[in-house]
């Protein structure tokens, strides 16, 4: 790919720092400066993006529009030895930089830390190159740092508005940040663009519900029933969420158990422990005491550290100890 010339946004790096809090900054100049920390931050940001449900789930399985495009070289390792011998020759030379932070992102994670600070670097000197946007993008979301990742996927973004998987990343992320109106207009976007994608469409649904537009996204989960498969299982047990929230425990229980019966394997996407709380609450509004202890045990089984189970556990408890005393006094009188 062609390289871009230095332009106008000489130094924008620097000011994109100055105008964030001094928490977020610090944090920046702390991975510049401390490069491992990076390394950490890539393992810890791995887990936390394993447990997000919402975007970016099968993010391969997509075809994309019109993308950046820079293929690996046969030999990475000597790519990168000559990219480093032109930055001795020259160290602000920007398309040096450039092409030693790519190559470093293109060999993995644990290159990451000195692909942002070369790609960062040469930003700061003026480069325009729409494979820093991306490549920064897709390392910030892997270290936790979100809010920068969807800056760049934004960049990135005005120069290719048909890449699919990059609008999927930018919308989870606004979604995970609580800017749910937002990700409702992104996922809008894209559903007109693929309005048969279930992927697309869950989360269309999930994000009109974070965004307290229940009967939207009550309709929209009712549409991804018809589509089959996980999608429509996990749309049914949205339902039953949404069910329960508005206190039909009986239409919430007779969601999630449709949903676990419906064909198809045991996992449909859906933590375990999130089915069995779903279930447990709505046993415990209609008064099965019983059933409801059962499954609040099951929870705290699967998740020890779930409040809602203690909660009602606790609750439970204590009601179990107030019908006791209740019978006992009872007993009593009919005696005397």
């Amino acid at each position: 790919m062609s390289k871009e010339a230095a332009g106008p946004l000489a130094g924008e790096s620097a000011q994109r720092r100055r105008s964030l809090s001094p928490a977020a900054r610090a944090g920046v100049e702390w991975l510049r400066q401390r490069r491992w920390l990076v390394w950490v931050a890539l393992v810890l940001g791995a887990a936390s993006l394993a447990a997000l449900y919402i975007a970016t789930r099968r993010p391969g399985a997509f075809a994309r529009g019109q993308t950046v495009s820079f293929p690996a070289p046969p030999n990475v390792d000597t790519a990168i030895a000559a990219a480093q011998e032109r930055l001795k020759g020259d160290p602000q030379d920007i398309n040096a930089l450039v092409d030693l932070g790519t190559l470093h992102f293109q060999k993995g994670k644990q290159f990451y830390p000195d692909a942002i600070n070369e790609l960062e670097q040469a930003r700061e000197l003026g480069a325009l190159d729409t494979r820093i946007f991306y490549c920064l993008g897709i390392m910030y979301q892997e270290v936790g740092l979100y809010p920068f990742a969807l800056e760049e996927y934004q960049r990135y973004l005005r120069h290719y508005p048909d890449d699919k998987q990059i609008s999927l990343l930018e919308a989870k992320l606004l979604y995970q940040q609580g800017r749910y109106p937002e990700a409702v207009s992104e996922y809008e976007r894209l559903k007109f663009k693929f309005p048969n994608d279930p992927l697309v469409q869950e989360n269309l649904g999930l994000s009109l519900w974070g965004a307290k537009d229940v009967d939207h996204a009550a309709q929209t989960f009712e549409a991804l029933k018809t589509q089959g498969g996980d999608e429509a299982r996990r749309a049914q047990f949205y339902l039953g969420e949404i069910a329960l929230a508005q206190g039909k425990a009986q239409e919430a229980f007779a969601d999630v158990t449709q949903a676990l019966q419906a064909p198809g394997s045991v996992d449909f996407g859906i933590p375990a422990y999130q089915v069995d709380a779903v279930l447990a609450a709505a046993q415990q509004r209609l008064g099965r005491k019983d059933e409801a202890r059962r499954l609040w045990a099951k929870v705290l089984t699967e998740n020890p550290d779930d409040a809602r189970a203690k909660q009602a556990k606790t609750a439970l408890r204590r009601l179990g100890r107030g019908r006791g005393r209740v019978r006992r006094r009872f007993r009593k009188k009919r005696r005397k």
